[in-house]
């Protein structure tokens, strides 16, 4: 979904999988829908530009859901159980880089959040009000990231069942030494603490209570890029916005079990940059080392950054979905004007010769095997690419249905898996017309047994047909994921 606001009101426009997806006015994101989709999404900018070029963007600031999803249909596949993943960014300390504290400090801190958060009272609000609240077993806490914003700054965690306790935000310089007394805050929304800006910080801890031992740290991330401030400006506590460093990119969900990844992610990024997606956001949980050479070598060449969740499997899978969406609303935030959140199968399209950077809708296609092991040249590619080999597609599903989203993380408090929860003041949720755009979502029957599990909903939608990945993009989209593969792959 894309968050945005015009006057004072946001528009949000929801895309549905090989759904019809409805505008719905004032709006703040667009999302896309579908069990098996087809979907493409559109991001409202006015003229396609291509991978890697700058985009002007539109005055208008806008959040869109897209809903309408095709299912493509895939009979027979592995299992996905779970497999090994790589361990997270985040410090631990050595002998050499042992935490220390200095009682005195030159900068003071407040003693909680309460008094540097801008939107605290709008946050303690709807935690009273139990707005996206989360019961889950209580899991390892462990970090994945902070961010600094031009006015406080959030710490996000792979920890699960955390949500509403109590929270110490801790600070240290590049030299792990703490350089504040800890700042109390809460884990709110699940998987994020919110905490005071310190200006000296390299790194950030969380501990539970405010004398905790701190085990590992997180280096902070700078997300002010888009934010300047004069000292004029600054005294008068006005900000002059820029634009931030990407247009357009994507949240990809985390990938998790033991399934290869290395085909479907190369048509998943080769398609988006056809769209106009500018940077990837690659989460992972479990990954194989053939596909993690793929993973390193987008990451090489500057187009993709990848996040690494621990390798415990203390949670089903999937549910690090929403692990992966908490941290992603706060990476792209200030860091990209608008983020895709999607998974690894869906392909969003845009009509009328536009691109995704303008729109969004979700249709299912079903995929009829497994992708394969490893990469052997073209045959691989006229056997296996999804997007060339699977063509039963379903219908468009309704509004809201399995919806994706483009959002402006800006305006997004909480985001689920499907739409978001819960919005800064003035903004809703808008629909993309499914005349615009939809997702085209090469679905696998066997993953978490939807092909006995929702199939049946689908076709209760209506008859599926056959289908064809658009024909004037199959052909770049071909060249381009081989020409990579046989960068990763076939360097002999």
């Amino acid at each position: 979904m894309i968050a945005c606001k015009s006057s004072n009101i946001a528009r949000h426009l929801l895309v549905n999988s090989s759904f019809e997806a409805e505008l719905r006015l004032p709006w703040s994101c667009f999302a896309f829908g579908g069990v098996v989709t087809v979907g493409v999404l559109f991001l409202l900018l006015n003229n396609y530009t291509p991978y890697g070029q700058t985009v002007k963007e539109a005055d208008l600031e806008t959040t869109w859901r897209f809903s309408s999803s095709t299912t493509i249909r895939r009979l027979s596949s592995a299992d996905t159980s779970m497999s090994t993943s790589s361990s997270t960014t985040s410090t631990t300390p050595t002998a050499s880089t042992a935490f220390t504290t200095k009682k005195a400090l030159s900068e003071k801190m407040p003693k909680h959040v309460m008094s540097c958060v801008p939107f605290y009272d709008f946050l303690t609000d709807n935690l009273k009000k139990k707005i996206g609240l989360r019961v889950a077993p209580q899991t390892n806490l462990s970090l994945i990231a902070a961010y600094a914003y031009p006015d406080y700054s959030v710490v996000t965690i792979e920890g699960d069942g955390y949500w509403g306790k109590t929270a110490y935000c801790r600070y240290f310089d590049k030299d792990w030494h703490e350089i504040s007394s800890p700042v109390e805050s809460v884990v709110y929304p699940a998987f994020a603490i919110h905490c005071c800006r310190h200006p000296r910080a390299a790194y950030m801890g969380i501990t539970l209570t405010r004398d905790g031992e701190i085990d590992h740290t997180v280096p902070v991330l700078d997300r002010t890029v888009d934010v300047l401030l004069s000292e004029k400006q600054l005294y008068a506590q006005m900000t002059l916005r820029t634009d931030p460093k990407y247009n357009l990119s994507m949240c990809l969900a985390p990938m998790y079990g033991d399934e290869t990844k290395w085909l479907l992610l190369t048509e998943l990024i080769e398609h988006y940059k056809l769209q106009g997606v500018q940077h990837f956001y690659l989460c992972v949980k479990d990954i194989d080392a053939y596909s993690r050479k793929l993973i390193d070598n987008y990451v090489k060449t500057g187009e993709a950054e990848a996040i690494y969740f621990r390798e415990e499997r203390d949670r089903p899978g999937k549910e690090w979905q929403l692990t992966g969406v908490a941290n992603c609303v706060q990476r792209s935030r200030h860091h990209s004007r608008y983020a895709i959140f999607s998974d690894m199968d869906e392909r969003i399209l845009a009509f009328n010769n536009k691109t995704l950077a303008q729109y969004v809708h979700t249709r299912w296609i079903l995929r009829t095997h497994k992708p394969p092991s490893e990469y052997d040249g073209e045959d691989t590619l006229k056997k296996h690419l999804p997007t060339l080999v699977f063509h039963n597609t379903s219908v468009v599903a309704p509004n809201g249905h399995t919806a994706k989203c483009v959002l402006d993380t800006r305006r997004v408090v909480i985001m689920w898996v499907h739409y978001p929860q819960l919005l800064f003041p003035g903004y809703i949720e808008g629909y993309a017309d499914k005349e615009d755009a939809h997702i085209r979502h090469y679905r696998d029957q066997i993953d978490d047994n939807w092909g006995k599990t929702w199939i049946h909903e689908v076709e209760q939608m209506g008859n599926f047909t056959m289908t064809d990945y658009p024909t004037h993009l199959m052909t770049p989209l071909y060249q381009n994921v081989k020409k990579r593969l046989d960068r990763v792959y076939r360097k002999s």
